[in-house]
């Protein structure tokens, strides 16, 4: 399997986290996934926006929130998650990916991100048709570099035709991103200059969460990357707790089961994250 982030130039950095090309050809037999079944991944909330383009097999989503399982569109934009999902994914990937910081579909793209969150909407829908001869560049690109190329182009034609800046919302919401979540809404509002009522909402209609719900998603989204990749043992799950801002063990038990499904024993010891393929 192969999996490869890329970072965007410095001029779309405040909006755009990094990019992703995500791979698995079932011809190449050291690395394909098992053909028998779908490969089930799962993905915690992780507070990021995507702009996804599958050039491979089709693949499903489904979400306990919903209880459901849909085939997700060629070409999607994806809002907020506020559970947990999971790809039900075929032997054949191809994925590219553009992952937003938190307020970057809003600003590159002016949507109410309200109406996204928990959603994966087909790309057409919203962009309408100027998507297709994106969708023809990517599919017709000769390597990953030259797919990297046309996302950036694409990305840097809405940032010129918006003429954006990042303002102070992009701030705020970075800056709960920087801190893992482990900040406090009375010091958001001040870093924002609003009043509570004008923060509050402006953050909602660019991020699609609240602030004070976008900092748990950081909070717990980062705990997860930290247990999926074992870089924390269980001895050190107090240490964790103390640095996430939790009140007790309690508290993060409950919030961590809320999010995930799951509580942190169970895990670590059984969580099917990208993390666990790509270690194999």
């Amino acid at each position: 399997m192969f999996y490869q982030k890329y970072f965007p130039a410095p001029h779309l950095a405040p909006f755009v986290e990094c990019y992703y090309i995500w791979e698995n050809k079932p011809d190449a037999t050291t690395w394909a996934l098992p053909t028998s079944k779908p490969a089930v991944i799962e993905s915690p909330p992780t507070g990021f926006g995507s702009i996804v383009f599958n050039l491979g097999a089709p693949y499903s989503v489904g979400t306990t929130q919903r209880n459901s399982i849909r085939v997700v569109p060629t070409a999607f934009m994806t809002g907020q998650a506020t559970h947990q999902y999971r790809l039900y994914l075929p032997d054949h990937i191809h994925m590219l990916g553009i992952v937003f910081r938190p307020a970057g579909i809003g600003s590159l793209f002016g949507l109410p991100m309200v109406e996204l969150t928990d959603e994966r909407i087909a790309l057409t829908d919203v962009l309408e048709q100027s998507v297709h001869y994106l969708a023809e560049q990517l599919a017709e690109a000769p390597s990953h570099s030259a797919q990297i190329a046309c996302l950036e182009q694409f990305l840097s034609f809405q940032l010129i035709k918006r003429n954006l800046q990042p303002d102070r919302i992009d701030y705020v919401a970075n800056l709960i991103v920087a801190n893992r979540g482990n900040v406090s809404l009375s010091g958001l509002i001040e870093d924002a200059f609003l009043c509570r009522r004008q923060f509050e909402r402006k953050f909602l209609q660019r991020i699609g969460v609240s602030p004070k719900f976008y900092a748990r998603i950081r909070r717990v989204s980062y705990m997860c990357s930290e247990l999926a990749s074992q870089r924390w043992q269980i001895n050190d799950w107090q240490d964790l707790v103390y640095r996430c801002g939790y009140y007790d063990q309690s508290h993060f038990i409950k919030e961590f089961t809320a999010f995930t499904g799951k509580n942190p024993s169970l895990y670590v010891r059984n969580n099917l994250e990208l993390t666990q393929y790509l270690s194999e």
